[in-house]
């Protein structure tokens, strides 16, 4: 049973759960610490998020079916099937997650359904054609990962102030950037297989130089907001200045943004296969606490 929980990446369909229960909390707050669960849409959320999770869970698995002979190489020391799990029954386990999702997502309307079955469909294709041409590729993991966060709006009624589509335009840039680090990581692997990521065609220096491309547009991004943010409240204060106001853009500009400018300075000097897998960690942790800030934007 380890073997097939270790599969589906239980730390990254935990993280789903949890951005998506963070989000529906935030946007659901009457102050920083009253939450207003009529507000949250029951059973609907459930749903939601156990459609994101069961969706994401059969994307891993038909992903190591595809990936076995890379992750050979990529990953001696991590890989299951074959080793712990047989074909067929990683098979027969990724139709019943997959399967489970779309039950999830159609029970909760036929939009959310309809997601479901689009997510599904494009992991597949990800895994067997579109992971080796890289960025497209690239492009469609960032995407989802942003649509994780902006589906969670399906399971409130009212959006009072969330941010939904602010955080997943920032998870979108954030996984892209990671995703071609994870290129990088697993150039060797990837270049028996004959796949043409962005690394293998290009070369890990202009690997690099976009990465942080990204990585500084989301600075600019972030650099905005927390401008706007502290200047509003001292334009419409009207009588005694609530300083709980100036958490949300202090935390991005004293912590957020000096992880971003971290990442920028170990992609500029990672040229090794552990360079890139401390990069990989640091943007991922960064992405953790980047969704922890929507606890401290205003109500």
């Amino acid at each position: 049973m380890r073997a097939y929980f270790a599969i589906i990446r239980p730390n990254n369909i935990l993280l789903t759960l949890f951005t998506q229960v963070v989000f529906m909390l935030a946007a659901s707050r009457t102050s920083y610490l009253n939450i207003d669960w009529e507000n949250i849409a029951f059973p609907d959320s459930i749903l939601v998020v156990l459609t994101c999770c069961l969706t994401a869970a059969g994307g891993y698995v038909i992903n190591d079916l595809f990936d076995v002979d890379t992750d050979h190489v990529n990953r001696p020391n991590k890989r299951i099937l074959k080793r712990d799990i047989s074909h067929r029954a990683a098979i027969i386990y990724y139709v019943i997650l997959t399967a489970g999702g779309q039950i999830c997502g159609y029970a909760a309307g036929l939009g959310m359904g309809l997601f479901a079955t689009a997510i599904a469909i494009l992991l597949y294709f990800y895994s067997s054609d579109l992971k080796a041409m890289g960025l497209p590729g690239n492009l469609l993991i960032a995407f989802m990962s942003g649509s994780v966060i902006y589906v969670a709006s399906r399971g409130i009624y009212q959006i009072s102030q969330g941010y939904f589509a602010e955080y997943a335009f920032l998870a979108f840039l954030l996984t892209f950037a990671r995703e071609l680090i994870k290129d990088a990581e697993d150039i060797e692997g990837d270049k028996q297989q004959d796949c043409e990521t962005f690394p293998i065609v290009h070369g890990t220096k202009k690997t690099n130089i976009l990465t942080n491309v990204i990585l500084a547009t989301i600075i600019l991004f972030l650099a905005a907001a927390s401008y706007i943010l502290f200047v509003s409240p001292f334009l419409n204060v009207q009588g005694p200045l609530n300083t709980l106001e100036l958490l949300f853009p202090a935390y991005i500009t004293l912590i957020l943004i000096p992880m971003i400018l971290r990442g920028i300075w170990m992609t500029a000097h990672a040229s090794q296969k552990r360079d890139y897998k401390k990069i990989s960690k640091w943007l991922k942790f960064t992405m953790l606490l980047g969704l922890l800030s929507v606890l401290l934007s205003q109500p």
